[in-house]
Formats: C-alpha cells, sequence, structure tokens
C-alpha cells in the first residue's frame, strides 16, 4: 500500500479510539436517497436475520467513581419510555447525542451552499449535455468498481449471501452489463447490492459510533462512519485511477440534487430536517432493509411463477383434482381482487352521492395515507434531469413569484403556472370564439407548501384542463406567518383567513402587473385545512367583492375544528408504550415501506377500466402504524411555526433559543399536542375570547347562514372521513344539500387519485353558477410589487 494510505488508515485509528466512547447507540445515517433498482420500490417486508432477532440490550446507567456497590450480575430490563415518540426523540435515540452541534451546523452549511451555488449551476449545464440515461450508465459504472468495499464489508462481518452477491453482481455487470454500464445482475439474475460498507463492519464489531460529525459532501453523519469511509476508499478501485474520484462525485451530486433538495426545501431548519431522514435511510441501510425486500420479493415472483407453471402442467395433463390443488396454491400467491361492490346512499343524505367501485377500502386511517400515491403524472423526465433546461416535468414549469404584505416585510412566495397553449386551426374561418382566461388559486392543508406533492398534483390536473394556476403556502407555515408581519401564531380562521384573503389579491395584482393574466375568471380552490379557509374567504367575498372569484371549490373541510384537532391529538399519542427498542424496530420498518411505496409511480386509478396486473392502491401498514404516521404529520406541522415564532419574537418556552444548541428545544416544541397549542399560545393572543369561543368561531358552523345561501360554494367530501363527527356530517349534508358531494371512500383526501373524484372537481369548478359570474375589481398598481 502507498505510503499515503498508510497515513490515513493510522490517522483512523487513532481518531476511531479518541471518539468512539462519546456515544450513541446506533449508526448514523446516509443522505435519504432514492433505491438504485426499480425492485427496491417494493413493499414487501423484508426477513429479520437471526442477528437483528436478538433483543438490543439496554444502554449503560452512567455510575459515580465513588460507588462501592457492586455490578449486578444479571443484565437489567431497559427503562421504560414515558410519554409520545416525538419526532427529536427518535432521531435522539437513533442518532445519539449532538454535543458539537454548532460545528456540524456550520459543516452542513457549507454542503448546502456547495449544492445551491454550485451543484445547481453547473449540474443545469451537466444535464442539459448529457442526458439522463448517460448519467446514470457512468453512476452504475462507478458503483460497479465499488465492489470490493462492498464485498470485504460483508465478509467481515459473516454476511456470507451478501458477499456471494456482490461478488456475482461484480462478475456478471462486467461482462454482460458492459464493464457494469448495465445491470443484469439484479434485472435477468436477482443479484442485488448490500449497499455495505466499512461503517456497518466496525458496527458489527461493537465498535460505537461516537457523536455526530458532519463534514462537508460526505454522507457520513457520526466519528465511526466517517473513520470507515477512509477504509471504503482504500477498497474503491476508483481510487487509484486519476481523476476518477472528481467525476464521481460531481455525476452523484447532480443525481443527489433533487432528493436533497426534497429535504431541505421550505424546512425551517434544513439542518435538522436532513439528519433525521439521514438517519432514517442508515438505519434502513445498517440492517440491509433494501436487499433483504428486494430478494424476498424476488422469491415471491419466482414462487408464482412456479405455481404458474403448474397450472399450466396440470391443465395440459387432463387431471381435474392436479388442476384444482395447483389454481388453489396459485390464487393463495395473488392480492386478492378488489372489492367492486358499491355503497348504498345513506337514508336521509340530500347530497349527491357517488360510490366507487374497486376502491378496495382498509380503514379511514389507512385509506387516508393513499393521499401519497396522487402524484402529477407529467413529473419524471426519462430523459433529463430536473437541473436539466431541457427538462418537461410540470413541476419545472412552476414559476416561483413573490408578493409582499408590506416594503419592510420578508417576500411570501408563490407558485404559478401559466395557462396551457392551445392549438390554433389552420383554416381561419374555424377558430373559435375567443375563451376567458380561467385561472385556479390553491390553498393547500395545514403546513402545505405550493410546492408539496398533493398541491402539484392538483396544480397538474386543472392545468390539463385549461387553468392557468397560483397556488400559495398553508397560513400553518413559518413563511406565510413572517411574511405578513403580524407577529402572531395562525389557529383562528377569521384572522388567517383575512391574510389569505389579502395575499389573493396581492397575486392577482403581482399577475395583472406582470402581464401573466387579464380578466380572468378566478376559481379557489381548498383541500383539508385550506379548505375551511376557502369557505371562510366566500363569506367575506359575500360581504364585499375584492377578489371576483366566481367558485369556491372545499375539498375535505374539517367542520368542527375542536374535533379535528382532538382526532389528530389522539393519533399523536399512538406508541407511547413502545420501548426504545421496540420503537426503532417498528418506527424504521415503516419508514422502509414508505419510502418504497413512495418512490414507486401510481397511473390515476379508473374504476370503470380493467385493473392493472400487479397494482395495488393498498397502504402497505397497519392501523398502528398509520395512526403513528397520521399523528407524527400534525404534530411537525407546527414544529416550524412555534420554532420561528421562539427564535423571532420569543415564546413563553422553557428551553432559550440557541444557534449550535437546539435539540433540547426542539425536544420541547415536539411535545406540544394542539390543544396545548390553542391554550398555551392562541389564548393569549386574543385575550378577549375564551378558548371555546376561539375554537366556535373558526369553525364552520360560525358561519351556517351565508354556507345555507351562497350558490358559489361546492363541496367534495369523503362520508369516512376521519376528521368528521357524525353530527357534522349531518349538518354538512343538510346545510348544503346539493352543492355538496359525498364519495363513499376515503377518508381524509385518499382517493383523489380516482379518475372518478379529479372529473368531479374538474366538473364543479366549470359548471355555471346560479347568480352571474363576478367580475374581478381593478387591479391596484401600487399593491403589486
Amino acid at each position: 500500500m502507498m505510503k499515503r494510505e498508510r497515513l490515513l488508515l493510522l490517522l483512523s485509528a487513532l481518531l476511531l479510539a479518541l471518539f468512539t466512547g462519546i456515544g450513541c447507540r446506533s449508526g448514523q445515517a446516509e443522505a435519504p436517497a432514492p433505491p438504485e433498482t426499480e425492485e427496491q420500490a417494493t413493499t414487501v417486508r423484508p426477513e429479520t436475520t437471526e442477528e437483528e432477532k436478538k433483543p438490543e440490550s439496554a444502554p449503560e446507567a452512567e455510575t459515580s467513581e465513588t460507588s462501592e456497590e457492586p455490578e449486578e450480575p444479571e443484565e437489567s430490563a431497559p427503562p421504560a419510555h414515558e410519554g409520545i415518540w416525538t419526532p427529536s426523540e427518535l432521531e435522539n435515540t437513533l442518532g445519539g447525542a449532538d454535543p458539537i452541534e454548532g460545528f456540524n451546523r456550520a459543516m452542513f452549511s457549507c454542503t448546502d451552499f456547495i449544492m445551491n451555488y454550485f451543484v445547481d449551476p453547473v449540474g443545469r449545464v451537466y444535464t442539459s449535455i448529457l442526458p439522463r440515461p448517460v448519467i446514470e450508465k457512468f453512476n452504475n459504472l462507478c458503483v460497479n468498481l465499488e465492489f470490493p468495499a462492498r464485498a470485504f464489508s460483508c465478509l467481515f462481518r459473516a454476511e456470507w449471501q451478501g458477499a456471494g452477491d456482490e461478488t456475482a453482481r461484480f462478475l456478471i455487470n462486467t461482462t454482460l452489463g458492459i464493464a457494469g454500464l448495465f445491470d443484469p445482475a439484479a434485472h435477468w439474475f436477482d443479484f442485488y447490492s448490500t449497499e455495505s460498507d466499512f461503517g456497518q463492519t466496525f458496527a458489527a464489531w461493537g465498535i460505537g459510533p461516537g457523536c455526530t460529525l458532519i463534514l462537508p459532501l460526505m454522507s457520513t453523519l457520526n466519528v465511526r462512519d466517517t473513520v470507515a469511509s477512509i477504509f471504503d476508499m482504500a477498497f474503491d478501485i476508483k481510487t487509484y485511477i486519476p481523476y476518477a474520484g472528481y467525476a464521481t462525485a460531481l455525476n452523484r451530486m447532480v443525481i443527489a440534487h433533487r432528493a436533497y433538495t426534497k429535504v431541505v426545501e421550505g424546512s425551517g431548519d434544513p439542518y435538522k430536517s436532513y439528519r433525521e431522514l439521514a438517519l432514517l435511510r442508515r438505519e434502513l441501510q445498517r440492517k440491509m432493509y433494501f436487499y433483504h425486500a428486494q430478494n424476498q420479493a424476488a422469491a415471491a415472483r419466482k414462487a408464482k411463477e412456479k405455481a404458474e407453471e403448474a397450472v399450466k402442467k396440470a391443465e395440459e395433463s387432463g387431471d381435474a383434482e392436479q388442476l384444482d390443488e395447483a389454481k388453489k396454491a396459485l390464487a393463495a400467491m395473488l392480492p386478492p381482487l378488489p372489492d367492486r361492490r358499491t355503497t348504498p346512499k345513506p337514508e336521509g343524505m340530500t347530497g349527491n352521492w357517488i360510490s366507487i367501485p374497486g376502491y378496495d377500502g382498509q380503514s379511514p386511517l389507512l385509506d387516508t395515507l393513499r393521499v401519497g400515491m396522487f402524484q402529477a403524472q407529467n413529473n419524471d423526465d426519462p430523459w433529463f434531469f430536473r437541473l436539466s433546461f431541457f427538462n418537461s416535468d410540470f413541476t419545472k414549469q412552476c414559476s416561483d413569484r413573490k408578493i409582499y404584505f408590506a416594503e419592510d416585510l420578508p417576500a411570501l412566495r408563490y407558485g404559478f403556472w401559466k395557462a396551457p397553449e392551445k392549438e390554433e386551426p389552420e383554416d381561419a374561418e374555424k377558430k373559435p370564439a375567443p375563451e376567458p382566461q380561467k385561472l385556479a388559486i390553491l390553498l393547500p392543508g395545514i403546513g402545505g407548501n405550493y410546492f408539496g406533492m398533493t398541491t402539484t398534483a392538483i396544480a397538474e390536473l386543472l392545468h390539463r384542463h385549461g387553468y392557468a394556476v397560483a397556488a400559495l403556502d398553508s397560513t400553518f407555515t413559518w413563511q406565510f406567518m413572517q411574511s405578513t408581519g403580524k407577529r402572531r401564531l395562525p389557529g383562528y380562521l377569521p384572522d388567517d383567513a383575512a391574510s389569505l384573503r389579502r395575499a389573493i389579491r396581492l397575486v392577482l395584482d403581482e399577475l395583472a402587473a406582470a402581464e401573466k393574466i387579464s380578466d380572468p375568471e378566478v376559481v379557489l380552490l381548498g383541500y383539508s385545512f385550506g379548505a375551511l379557509h376557502t369557505l371562510k374567504i366566500a363569506e367575506l367575498e359575500a360581504k364585499e367583492n375584492t377578489l371576483g372569484i366566481r367558485r369556491y371549490l372545499a375539498i375535505n373541510p374539517p367542520a368542527d375544528l375542536d374535533y379535528a384537532m382532538t382526532q389528530a391529538d389522539a393519533l399523536s399519542r399512538t406508541g407511547a408504550e413502545w420501548s426504545e427498542s421496540e420503537a426503532v424496530e417498528r418506527l424504521s420498518d415503516t419508514g422502509g415501506r414508505v419510502m418504497a411505496t413512495m418512490m414507486k409511480s401510481y397511473p390515476v386509478y379508473d374504476p370503470a377500466a380493467e385493473p392493472t396486473p400487479g397494482m395495488s392502491y393498498r397502504a402497505p401498514l397497519d392501523e398502528t402504524e398509520a395512526a403513528y404516521l397520521a399523528g407524527l404529520y400534525f404534530r411537525i406541522s407546527i414544529r416550524g411555526l412555534l420554532f420561528h415564532a421562539h427564535r423571532e419574537w420569543g415564546l413563553t418556552l422553557d428551553t432559550p433559543y440557541s444557534w449550535g444548541d437546539r435539540n433540547k428545544l426542539y425536544c420541547e416544541i415536539d411535545k406540544v399536542s394542539f390543544r396545548e397549542y390553542a391554550e398555551r399560545f392562541l389564548v393569549p393572543e386574543h385575550p378577549d375570547k375564551t378558548l371555546a369561543e376561539l375554537f366556535g368561531n373558526s369553525g364552520l358552523r360560525s358561519f351556517e347562514a351565508e354556507l345555507k345561501r351562497n350558490p358559489s360554494i361546492r363541496v367534495i367530501h369523503n362520508y369516512d372521513d376521519f376528521l368528521l363527527s357524525p353530527e357534522d356530517r349531518l349538518w354538512l349534508d343538510r346545510t348544503l344539500g346539493s352543492r355538496i358531494t359525498w364519495f363513499d371512500r376515503g377518508a381524509h383526501l385518499g382517493n383523489l387519485y380516482v379518475l372518478t373524484v379529479q372529473n368531479k372537481i374538474v366538473e364543479l369548478l366549470q359548471e355555471n353558477s346560479n347568480d352571474s359570474t363576478p367580475s374581478t375589481p381593478p387591479a391596484d398598481p401600487a399593491a403589486a410589487r
């Protein structure tokens, strides 16, 4: 070995000896990235290895030097966990302490700067010159050259099957795969990458991870894995090829840019967001989750093929008994056919009723998670990466624009998609009369951003039907709260709706000043919490028309905010009884299945069409896991608000803000429930109102009379939405009558991927109002900037 490599290995040994006692419990994480192959997006639960089945030992208690009590011969049981499992507690359990957080944040800021101001501009040129297949094939070649590190990592921890698979992959891909440009080992022979490294080897040898350690552009997050990366380089063939490392780094940073942007974009604390998801990704890698999942999926596929072959042989032989047994064996391996029965309209319901055949509902909570299967259909260009000038993704067509509530306040960004251009007929005589411009304004659910997945999917749906689309952030985001300058937390509906109404007026003025729109026909669409805002704005506009909105469409609005918050808080208490090891095991496994599911592309489900073979829209979780994830989402939605408010103007929190030491502050914030948020923070901001009055004024019943008489309002709701009480359903139906459309299944937003629902959304926006269409008030040039 060269002198330089020997010196590096010696230094690594010294660092390992110095730092591994600063401790945390398990390995740290790589940056979350999509699986390398399509098979990694499986929802099959991987089998647990014998090593993973062993219960983890309890952390050793700290002992005083003066203690004279002898050690207990028997290992004590781990202490029971107290309270709910918050995101910060899970992060600390996976990654341990972060005693040099200030240093790590500074190093992460370097990475963030490089990703934004080097990788982004250089990547735009790089990905425009080289198409996506070329970049991906070069990455495959680089992965193939890293084979020795993965293989020896498996060998050194007695992972014999993994070592064999890595060796087979190298031989097959180097020959049949043309030096590794292609991956026939996975696609033809079911040999999958273990994603192993020497950090996993050191962990298997019992070496502790040490403290969190971030270095610029490195994916490792602790001392052990950082030191181990030196060994990974030593066993990497590219290390000994001049300039190969630089080319690989550039290529991978460009590929990782989109995933990195998804993690940090819109986050009030990118370091926190990155570390949380990276730790989960590393835990899955430590367990070889995707490797085991792919092998299990391949075994299931082969068993199915064998069963199909047995059916064919039985048919050829004419043995009826053998054929019957073979068909039964095959049927047991196939997923059950979707239930195509329809649900009759409940007695006494006066609203419109639509049943979705083949929806195959699981439960209200599990069906709610299917909102993740509602995706923009043109959002993954096969030829060019998102950075490329030639990329055709729908997200890339979004123009990021700004409005200002006041000149001395930060800008509020919003997204705008201009209306699609219509093809002009060649014959001028056949040219139709010009149609009015159509502009849809979108209000997302609680904590949603204008670039969120659901907002983007709805924007694409409307865009396909000729709409220009402007999408805003939710009032429950730190960006919106900061831009208003009110120094008030959101949550009181009259105030929130007034701020949104002002923002919409500013958007219309800014677009008109930029000549993006001209006297458009405006519709307002909100979903979930944004639907509640939509209906409140309709009430305000009925009193004074400032926006000229022709149609208000609310999708799944909560009727009683008190009831909805109580439901959300109940979900957040899920898993409070789990021990540390059980929480890590269950939630890492859940996270793996969710990551695999989210990496899939889901087409729109058409109930009238034949089912796509192998396509399932069922959530791959159980009820407890679904409850925890739903509660986690609700709790995180208020984290950024409280953190930003505490940092900027000081809330009544016990932990002071410190740039380089935020862990304790997040642990405190993450324990705040919705009810505590209302009682502790909203009530003091409105001293003239009680908590009951705040809730009452923030529910739909507070403006029941306007909901009854406003002909421009339309509502789409699901009968099994868990945020509605039985009384809410009856009240909504009685109040809105024929202006509400009920779907039998879908829970909270969980049927947006269904074509029937999408068609109904467009139909309700485009149908004529019973009253005259309001005209847009003239723009105020002084309001636009």
